[in-house]
Parts: structure tokens; sequence; C-alpha cells
């Protein structure tokens, strides 16, 4: 493939602490899911060579457990990564992985739920393992209290407060063994609050007498690198970003989704944008579904799902036939709640176009070499109880939380359902360029460590059900991101010809 994704290759490795040999890289760019089979070639080779080569490559390939094509997305093959030079244009679309891994492993849901969490561990250890600031690195199982100082990589599984002063205890979990650890309050470790079941690295002091628990000095996260290779665009084109559309309500704004036809069509005052904008992205909730809220079948306007699915083809059969565009499911649509969730099924895609693409939720992407990770979100219904000070209204800052954890959806037993797999899809492995969610109702712009972040808007207006949550949206927005160069213009398309919703970014 061309030069972006080569350099998010090596990236890629190095984040892994992994040096990948020219044979190597060239075989991967030679497959049409270069990132699947590095993450299979990373588990592989583990600790035991600090190098990939041509030879480790082949094996992965040879003994299938990488795809040769993959489980390509609906609306035509993807390009020939060949067809590009080092120096030249990235195909326009390429599916780089699947966040759904396919129906649970295991023959309980205990066997499971643990291959889930091993794979979470491993995954996430691997981007901490090797940070300058966890020296001593050693399995709990091999802590002693004579060590003095030591670190450990482990899944917070436990938090709670001292009665008195309201320092942390954390219990925290690796592949072999269980510790409780001390977090004093005022610590540079406390800043940022702990979630359950997210994966972090800890360099420890223990106390001379045995029976004190030991005390954490820093903490290591998963995280973006502060340097990093951020992916651009070889030519001049821009993405449009959506979400929430819910047809089937009674509140879609049908009008203001004429007003966004009428904008990409290029009959307006932003011809000029317009014309630029290849590509289009719904982070979820296409429709508004049947029975995913208490009297929901009041607030319907269409009360039959595959009927849902045909106004969808309907009016994505509205914009450009040139552009494509790219579909994830959410929590509103008819497929498995559970997260990571699968492509919609062609029963209810049939009627879609030729240019749009059906994939699962989460799912990877390449558009002109930009890496982009489209999540719809249900975890915000999560994470934000759980993150003082989150709201809906400020829904970046809980997709920084997600970045500095490397996961999208962490938490375990509460909301979110998370389906058991022997590969943890939610996993934010490779760092995306742009990172899209829904969900939230709600819009937001903003930047972390180099990667662009958008909540996409709804184009459904408020409903009872929201009113009843205290959840005030913000609808009729779209993000337009200019591929090549980063910036973002913010349209508002609730009354008439677009307007900037703030200035460009």
């Amino acid at each position: 493939m061309a030069g972006n994704l080569r350099e998010h290759l090596v990236a890629y490795f190095e984040e892994h602490q992994k040096l990948v040999e020219a044979g190597a890289l060239e075989l991967l760019l030679d497959h049409s899911h270069p990132l699947v089979v590095s993450q299979e070639v990373i588990e592989r080779t583990g600790e035991v060579s600090p190098f990939v080569t041509r030879e480790m490559v082949e094996s992965v390939l040879a003994e299938g457990r990488a795809p040769r094509s993959g489980a390509q997305a609906r609306g035509g093959r993807p390009p020939d990564p060949r067809t590009a030079g080092p120096a030249g244009p990235a195909p326009p679309f390429q599916l780089l992985q699947s966040g759904y891994a396919g129906p649970p492993s295991g023959d309980t849901p205990l066997e499971a739920y643990t291959a889930l969490f091993h794979s979470r561990y491993r995954a996430l250890s691997r981007l901490i393992r090797g940070r300058p600031g966890l020296d001593n690195l050693r399995p709990i199982k091999e802590l002693r209290s004579s060590d003095g100082a030591a670190s450990v990589i482990g899944m917070v599984r436990g938090i709670r407060e001292t009665p008195q002063r309201h320092h942390l205890i954390l219990t925290v979990d690796d592949e072999g063994g269980s510790l409780e650890v001390l977090v004093p309050k005022d610590s540079p470790g406390a800043r940022l609050p702990f979630l359950p079941d997210e994966v972090v690295g800890l360099r420890l002091q223990f106390a001379k007498e045995p029976q004190r628990i030991p005390r954490v000095a820093s903490v290591e996260r998963p995280e973006i690198p502060p340097t990093r290779t951020v992916g651009r665009a070889r030519r001049p084109t821009r993405a449009i970003f959506l979400s929430d559309l819910h047809l089937g309500s009674r509140s879609f704004l049908s009008e203001s989704w004429g007003h966004l036809a009428e904008f990409l069509h290029g009959r307006g005052p932003q011809g000029d944008v317009a014309a630029s904008i290849d590509h289009v992205v719904i982070a979820g909730d296409l429709v508004d579904g049947i029975g995913i809220y208490p009297r929901q079948e009041k607030d319907l306007a269409i009360a039959d799902v595959v009927e849902q699915y045909a106004e969808l083809g309907r009016r994505l059969s509205d914009l450009p036939d040139r552009m494509n565009i790219v579909v994830i499911p959410g929590n509103h649509d008819a497929v498995c709640p559970a997260e990571p969730q699968p492509a919609l099924p062609g029963n209810l895609t049939s009627t879609l176009g030729p240019n749009v693409r059906v994939l699962s939720n989460p799912s990877t992407f390449a558009l002109e070499g930009v890496v982009i990770s489209a999540y719809h979100g249900r975890s915000f219904d999560d994470l934000i109880p759980a993150i003082p000070g989150a709201s809906y209204s400020r829904p970046t800052d809980v997709m920084k939380r997600m970045l500095q954890m490397r996961h999208l959806a962490p938490i375990y037993g509460d909301r979110t359902p998370l389906a058991p797999s022997a590969r943890d899809g939610l996993v934010l492995d490779p760092a995306p360029d742009i990172l899209v969610t829904g969900h939230a109702h709600t819009y937001g712009v903003d930047r972390y460590r180099g990667v662009l972040l958008l909540n996409a808007s709804t184009w459904q207006a408020e409903t009872e059900y929201q009113r009843m949550r205290n959840i005030v949206p913000v609808p009729a927005r779209a993000a337009v991101v200019d591929l090549a160069t980063f910036g973002v213009v913010s349209l508002d398309f609730s009354e008439g010809d677009p307007k900037l919703a703030g200035a460009a970014t």
C-alpha cells in the first residue's frame, strides 16, 4: 500500500518494541489485512525477538491464522495494495480490522470470558511493557516484600477508598496472581481516576514491614504515544462524519437531511467544499429499531424494522452516488447488542446501494491512507458515571480517556454488554488518526496527541425518553474533515443552507 500505511505499520511495530525487516514489511503491505496479520505476528513472537522477519510473517500466513482476504466490506473488493507505490496515492478505502471476531469461543461462558480478558490483558500489556518508568518489571506471583521497588502490569479488579484518609486501594490481577496496592490520594498516580477492568502499569515501593501493602509510586497507561506518525491523504479530499440517523422515528429530522443532501450535491453557497467530499462515515444507530426502550412504539413512524432499513436505503440514495459511504451499527440496530457487534446482515442491507460499505461496530479502516476507528459509543453510558465530571455534553473528554486506556469499553457487567470472544475487538490497537463516535446525540470536535476526536451529531430531534433522562441533543451537525490537512469545518443543517457551527479547526 502507499506510504501512509507503510509508516503506520513501522510505527505500530515500534510501539510494540519491535523492528520490522524490509522483507516482512513488503509481505504485510501485499496483504489485504496487514494490521490483522501484524497483530498475529506480535502475539506469536511475544518477547522472544526484537525483530519481525519475513519468515515470521510467512509462518502466520501459512498456518491460516490471519485471513488471506478477510471478511470484506460489502460494496466491492478492496483495492489491490500493489497498485500504489511508496509515494503514490493510497487506495480510497481499505478495511484494516473488524472489531467483531466471530461468535463466542469456549465451551462455557466462564471459559469464553476468561479468554476475552486474557486477550485484553496481553494486548494492552504489550503496549505498556518496556516503558522506562517500569523498572524491575515482574509477574505478581514473583513479587517479594524484600524487593524494595518493582513494577507490575495488572488489570484493575477492585477500587475502594480508605475510610479516613481517602487513599485508594486497588486490587489488580495479572495472568498468574492478584495484588492489593495503595495509591496515596495526593500522589501523581491518583490524578487520573482508575476505572474497573482497565490495564495499568504500576511502579511499586515496598514497605519494610511485610504486612503493609505496597505503595504505588507511579502509573503507566497504554496511552497514545506522545510522538507518532499521523496519516494524511496525498491528494485533496474530504470526509463528512454523521451518526444516529434513527430512521423510523417520528423525530427523524427529514428536512435537515434534505438540506444535507442538497449541500452534498453542490446546490448551495458551500459548493466548493461539497465537491471535495468523497467519503461519508455514519457511526451507528442507523435506524430507531423496535423495543429498544419502554413504550418506544409511540415514538415510531415506521413500526417494522425491515421497512426501517428500506427507508435507510432510500435516504442514503439521496446522497451523491460517487460517494463512498461507510456505516456501522449501534445499540438501536438489528444486530446482537453485545459488543463488538457484527455488521448488519445482508437481508437488511439489500436495499443499500453498491457504494455503501457495511462494517462491524467497532471497525478500523483507512480512507486515502488515514486510519479511522469508528465506534458507536454505547460505553458512554458506563464511562460517564464512572469518570468524575464527565457528561454527555462533553463527549470528547470521555474519548480522550478511551485513548489513554486504549480501550473503547473496558467495564464489564454494567450497561454495555460485552461479547465473549477469544480476541478483544474493543482494544484500540493500532492507534487511529481519527476516532469517531456517536450515541451521545451531542456534538464534539477535539484533538489528543495527534488523534482527531469526533463525536458525530444526531439526525433525530429530542424525544420524550431523552427529556426524561435530561439528554439535550445537538442535532443536524456535521464535521467535514480535510484528510490532507486535518482541518475541520463544522456545519449546521438545521435551517436551510448549511451554516458554520463554530470556527474551522
